[in-house]
């Protein structure tokens, strides 16, 4: 799309179209795939931001986990980390020995909340600015959260 081009301006019969001219830099199976792109009403032009969870990550023993819990604009590369991330910490905590409960769940979520939100946070950034056709800070931004990321949850 083209900076500052209102995504409410693309008419449905083109998004076919649309979806070729944005797949255009991709090679390998994408030249095929592109080639296939011919039925506007076959492809899904929805409108992306974020998605977060605020709070609770479970309902009784029930939890959350990867993009179920949290997404965002693949521009950082780290959806598939965040959820392997998920999955790591909350086996950690139910192998941990303690009760399986809300307080356990609870802890889940705390020690994820901040650093997927920085995630998120990063990526819809990243993404605003390459709608906006604008440089940004990228390598500042990736300089503030890559120190984290190198850590462990």
């Amino acid at each position: 799309m083209e900076a500052g081009r209102d995504r409410a301006t693309i008419p449905p019969e083109s998004y076919a179209q649309e979806m070729r001219r944005l797949a255009e830099g991709y090679g390998g199976a994408w030249d095929e795939i592109r080639d296939s792109l011919t039925d506007p009403a076959q492809v899904n032009y929805t409108w992306f931001d974020r998605m977060l969870v605020e709070g609770s990550w479970h309902r009784g023993r029930v939890v959350l986990v990867g993009d179920a819990a949290h997404c965002c604009p693949p521009t950082m590369a780290q959806g598939a980390a965040m959820a392997l991330e998920d999955a790591w910490v909350l086996s950690q905590l139910l192998t941990s020995g303690s009760a399986w409960d809300e307080e356990l769940l609870t802890r889940y979520y705390e020690r994820r909340i901040d650093r997927v939100r920085m995630v998120v946070e990063a990526s819809v950034q990243i993404g605003q600015w390459q709608l906006d056709g604008v440089p940004g800070d990228v390598p500042g931004l990736l300089d503030a959260t890559m120190p984290v990321l190198k850590e462990l949850p």
